[in-house]
């Protein structure tokens, strides 16, 4: 964090620096750190790249590249580096990752713009040559999940309203009605009571639950794979 201090001893070293993006002064050991670091390090010909241990930034150092452009003024192509080809050059893994080349791992995101921006949206996520995230089969998803979502808690309205019913009529003395065995429970009830005994919302839709592979498929045919 304070390698701005001794960047061209670093560089004449050949060591790499990894630091935070703009994180300082909030206790002892990084009073002296400052947004500027990574730039000046990299201007003067160190390896750079910017980490975090906060779980939810590490989910975008893109944009955490993009504070280099902001504090230091390097050029976009150069800061996109601080989160791709240089961590792996420090790991000694960019012959398999870091730049999109032949013979790497193909892992990689489709942006709808720059990466470094916080306006650009994911439209796709590569790993190992293999799409695990698409934006249109994600809206798709999402509104057969509040369909279903939806499905669900109209027949548990009615169950609750037939059982309030049940209880009236018995209640006035009217016919007989059967009436189930406290074991005797339905599937959706089941998995209903395990998700509330493990903490878990009961009415959660988790991926996976609502459309299996082949259904995916039958719902873009159907609409045309556009929609």
């Amino acid at each position: 964090l304070e390698g701005y201090k001794i960047a061209e001893a670093i560089a004449q070293h050949g060591a790499g620096a990894s630091t935070f993006s703009d994180w300082w002064a909030y206790k002892v050991e990084v009073q002296d750190a400052i947004p500027f670091n990574g730039a000046l390090m990299t201007n003067v010909g160190v390896v750079v790249s910017f980490n975090s241990d906060s779980s939810e930034l590490a989910r975008r150092m893109n944009t955490e590249a993009s504070k280099a452009v902001r504090y230091g003024g390097l050029d976009p192509h150069e800061a996109l580096k601080l989160v791709t080809i240089n961590p792996a050059k420090q790991l000694r893994l960019d012959h398999r990752v870091g730049s999109l080349e032949v013979g790497k791992d193909a892992d990689f995101v489709v942006w709808s713009g720059s990466p470094l921006s916080t306006y650009t949206r994911c439209e796709q996520t590569w790993i190992e040559g293999a799409r695990y995230f698409d934006l249109r089969i994600d809206e798709m998803l999402r509104k057969k999940v509040m369909s279903e979502r939806q499905r669900i808690i109209q027949k548990i309205h009615a169950q609750s309203h037939d059982k309030k019913k049940s209880d009236k009529d018995e209640k006035n003395g009217g016919e007989d009605r059967p009436r189930r065995r406290p074991h005797e429970i339905t599937q959706l009830e089941q998995r209903m009571l395990q998700d509330w005994q493990m903490g878990r919302d009961p009415l959660e839709i988790r991926p996976g639950d609502c459309c299996s592979q082949e259904e995916l498929y039958e719902l873009m045919n159907s609409t045309g794979g556009e929609r």
